[in-house]
């Protein structure tokens, strides 16, 4: 039975995807922070590879002709057919499984976790590409913070070398997604300003010995109320000899970020070649326009380091959801959802297993925090099924209601189904039905949910 290759989380103050989705790495889609949306997409197209030598292609590598360059992408590859027969030194390319904390092993690991102390949540992939190791990750914490993460062990050739991930970073920050960009550092007199991009291109942290960090800040037009605080996402990149192996531009991989408008035809895989830096054709005004960020790192492996040296690098980011002033009384409004899940594991031979779980609960949206999420999650034998309602605030005081079914068979997602409706202010909707049916290999297991919605003043 193969394994999905995204899931849908919920985790304290964050609902988002994760998930590998072409030649992008693992990626966070749709991430919501305490009711606001906050990225679309973050995501890792390529890890570009340069050794100080370059391969020559007269001689095999390992033995004198060096290796590279290399456009290192990871993909949901988790077949290693044939692999064993590869002779030449290029190694394996595939995912490998990961060990988790009470779902046993996964390729896609995604679970709340403590990590010094702190209970975070991490997603990640382990994946083999060549002679190299790579775990790509994110740690979520529940002030905000997010920080990517690729870590790296291997040698195509005993020469020292240098991994550079290049991140792209889709915020969302409100709703028109309208934002600014501005550079400062970080001293002892506060947070200064150093430039504001005005223009797409790319950036070079150069102030060396300060803490730079690029803010997007969102530029939406209040609707209801007043804006205290717009949204804003803070990338922090680190800083060279912040820990080992982390070091500045090189020739090969020359700039530390991109600031972009969004276009959709830019979000696809990596599509430059080995020896080709991120640029592109058109640089247009980027002010008050939908932002994406490339934020480009720089990792160098010394061979003497030899194959089991492990190390990481990534920036930090920072999301901050707006917050407004004198939103009047009627605009908060109490969601209550409450129903039943009925879930059939199917025998074949036997008797069918079923399951029967009642769910309630209840949600606060308004314009501070629009968008809540509701999870029920019924399991019977190998078969579960997760139903996500998810009531957004609507400028009338009526709500949107999403309604998501996914049905597993062991680790695979084998049905899908989505809809949508609304509520009016103070009135409710009863007896909402969503049906699931895995007709996979003639295995019948069903998912059935049926549930109330009301939308009151708090």
């Amino acid at each position: 039975m193969s394994e999905s290759s995204s899931l849908h989380k919920k985790w304290q103050d964050w609902f988002f995807d994760c998930g590998v989705f072409g030649h992008q790495g693992l990626c966070l889609l749709d991430g919501y922070f305490r009711g606001q949306k906050m990225f679309n997409k973050l995501c890792l197209p390529v890890i570009r590879v340069k050794y100080t030598e370059d391969q020559d292609w007269l001689l095999a590598p390992k033995l004198g002709g060096g290796c590279g360059p290399y456009n290192d992408r990871i993909s949901w590859d988790t077949e290693e057919f044939a692999e064993g027969f590869v002779t030449l030194p290029v190694g394996p390319y595939h995912l490998e499984e990961q060990d988790t904390q009470h779902e046993g092993m996964r390729y896609l690991r995604a679970e709340p976790v403590v990590v010094n102390g702190e209970d975070v949540f991490q997603t990640s992939v382990y994946a083999r590409i060549g002679a190299y190791h790579i775990k790509q990750e994110y740690t979520l914490h529940n002030d905000g913070m997010i920080q990517p993460r690729v870590y790296s062990k291997g040698l195509s050739c005993n020469i020292d070398h240098d991994h550079n991930p290049y991140w792209r970073f889709d915020f969302s920050l409100g709703s028109p997604e309208v934002a600014r960009v501005s550079v400062h550092h970080q001293s002892m007199f506060g947070n200064d300003l150093i430039a504001d991009i005005n223009t797409e291109g790319s950036v070079v942290n150069s102030f060396f010995g300060r803490m730079i960090e690029y803010r997007i800040t969102s530029t939406q037009p209040p609707t209801v109320a007043a804006i205290r605080n717009p949204a804003q996402a803070v990338v922090v990149p680190p800083e060279p000899g912040s820990s080992e192996g982390v070091i500045g531009p090189t020739p090969f991989s020359g700039i530390d970020g991109y600031v972009r408008r969004y276009r959709p035809e830019e979000d696809r895989d990596w599509p430059k070649k080995e020896m080709d830096e991120l640029s592109f054709v058109r640089n247009d005004p980027c002010i008050d326009t939908d932002i994406v960020f490339w934020s480009i790192c720089h990792l160098h492996h010394h061979a003497d380091k030899n194959n089991e040296h492990f190390h990481g690098v990534g920036p930090d980011i920072f999301l901050t959801p707006m917050t407004l002033a004198n939103v009047p009384p009627e605009f908060f409004r109490l969601v209550e959802v409450s129903g039943k899940i009925s879930i059939k594991d199917f025998k074949a031979v036997g008797k069918d297993k079923w399951k029967h779980v009642d769910f309630s609960d209840k949600v606060l949206v308004s314009p501070s925090s629009p968008n809540q999420e509701i999870i029920g999650i019924a399991q019977v034998g190998d078969t579960k099924g997760e139903f996500i309602i998810r009531p957004t605030w609507m400028m009338d005081n009526s709500i949107s209601v999403e309604v998501i079914g996914n049905l597993f068979d062991e680790t695979q997602r084998v049905a899908h189904l989505s809809g949508q409706f609304n509520v009016m202010r103070d009135s409710s909707m009863s007896g909402v039905k969503m049906h699931l049916v895995d007709y996979h290999k003639g295995d019948p297991d069903t998912a059935d949910l049926t549930f109330d919605v009301s939308n009151q003043q708090k």
